[in-house]
């Protein structure tokens, strides 16, 4: 696998991590490897909003780890538009949107979600 697609994989499994519980969504926007990226997660359980936040933005740190950057902001719902989403992955209660990614970087990421036990769906 490429360096770059590794990467977005990367990318794909660090908002596939287990958020605290809460109702709302974690839109990380950033780079990676060199290709801007554009990934929201959203969880239906309710939990004190201020632990939602702060693990939506230890996301950034894992990125930046990663040598990418990163912003993250939370929201109540992800946006709409997505190319495609991952239901459950690592047997987690959360959905993934992923957006703007060119079809092979969004193979990948498929491949990612389903290799981690996810359900692929196209909005």
């Amino acid at each position: 696998m490429r360096p770059v697609f590794r990467a977005l994989a990367v990318s794909a499994l660090v908002l596939a991590s287990p958020l605290a519980a809460a109702k709302g969504a974690c839109l990380i926007q950033g780079q990676l490897s060199g290709m801007a990226f554009t990934d929201c997660s959203e969880v239906d359980d309710a939990s004190p909003s201020g632990a939602y936040k702060m693990q939506c933005e230890s996301n950034v740190a894992s990125i930046q780890s990663a040598g990418g950057s990163a912003t993250a902001t939370v929201s109540n719902a992800c946006p709409s538009g997505a190319q495609g989403a991952c239901e459950n992955p690592m047997g987690r209660k959360v959905r993934t949107y992923y957006y703007a990614r060119d079809p092979q970087a969004l193979t990948v990421t498929q491949r990612s979600c389903e290799a981690t036990g996810g359900t692929w769906r196209k909005p």
